[in-house]
């Protein structure tokens, strides 16, 4: 059995038409619509890891503290009476 194959591509016709001018300032507005929403984007997701990266590095000297009271007791000055 054999099936017959056309270049389909080859066949469809291409045009072009000059008439339709694109509009610059519809244009504009949509590349100001993307780089405000990107900005907001940029800023909500930049104090997010901001909260984050305090956060964390709070919490590595809060256990560097600890570990230091509880593996070096010597190191702490203690007033005895």
């Amino acid at each position: 059995m054999t099936i017959a194959r056309q270049n389909i591509a080859a066949s469809l016709p291409i045009t072009i038409h000059d008439s339709e001018s694109v509009d610059l300032g519809n244009l504009w507005k949509l590349v100001r619509l993307g780089a405000n929403r990107f900005l907001w984007h940029t800023k909500a997701y930049g104090t997010i890891l901001g909260v984050m990266l305090l956060t964390l590095v709070s919490l590595i000297l809060l256990s560097m503290h600890w570990f230091y009271r509880r593996l070096l007791p010597f190191f702490s000055y203690r007033v005895k009476p």
